[in-house]
């Protein structure tokens, strides 16, 4: 099956690795970035798509572009005051896949600790999540609501911390149980992101490097 993959939250640093590892495997795909942003992309044969992902007009426009086959989310915000970017923006994608009856398949960049994965947190990790990025936790929890809805399924990727660091070329995967390192390398990410898409993997991932 030829993949046409769209991607929300390019120019994030976890946005930009995914288009370096779909680029690296000649996977045709564009991504979705405010204009004066797009230089941020450094990937040669990544397709760019203007807009913002709170402007539902930009969204329907970006759609439109083809028929894509999958959608990756991998919307963020610096701002820990709680802007709702990624809820809203997703609320945004999944109400036109929805009312255009598009079934692509969403792919989306969470948080380790989010839903069921609570129980998976060290005891000093709930707490920081209560005292210093509650509002982030709780835009993610939002998020991950409104994917649950897409009729053309979905997958959700729980990472643990973010590193802007070489890959290790090991990732750890589980859906349950204490998780054997808190961090992750974003390429890594990005790698685990892209094979699940060409794997079809469904449901939820919670992944740290080994």
């Amino acid at each position: 099956m030829d993949r046409k993959i769209l991607i929300f939250g390019a120019t994030g640093n976890t946005g930009l690795e995914i288009c370096k590892e779909l680029e690296s495997l000649d996977i045709k795909h564009s991504a979705f970035v405010r204009k004066g942003s797009e230089s941020k992309i450094q990937t040669k044969h990544t397709g760019i798509i203007f807009g913002d992902v709170l402007d539902m007009k930009d969204v329907e426009n970006a759609i439109d572009r083809q028929r894509f086959t999958d959608i990756v989310i991998a919307l963020g915000s610096r701002n820990l005051k709680g802007e709702n970017i990624r809820s809203n923006g997703t609320k945004n994608i999944v109400d036109f896949l929805t009312l255009n009856s598009i079934d692509a398949k969403l792919h989306v960049v969470s948080a380790h600790g989010v839903g069921n994965s609570w129980s998976q947190l060290k005891w000093h990790e709930k707490l920081i999540s209560k005292l210093f990025i509650a509002k982030t936790m709780k835009d993610h929890e939002l998020q991950e609501e409104i994917v649950k809805s897409n009729t053309g399924g979905f997958h959700i990727i729980r990472p643990v911390a973010l590193k802007n660091e070489p890959s290790k070329g090991s990732i750890h995967c589980i859906s349950e149980g204490g998780m054997p390192n808190g961090s992750i390398s974003r390429i890594d990410v990005a790698k685990f992101l892209v094979k699940s898409i060409m794997d079809n993997k469904k449901g939820f991932s919670s992944i740290c490097n080994k």
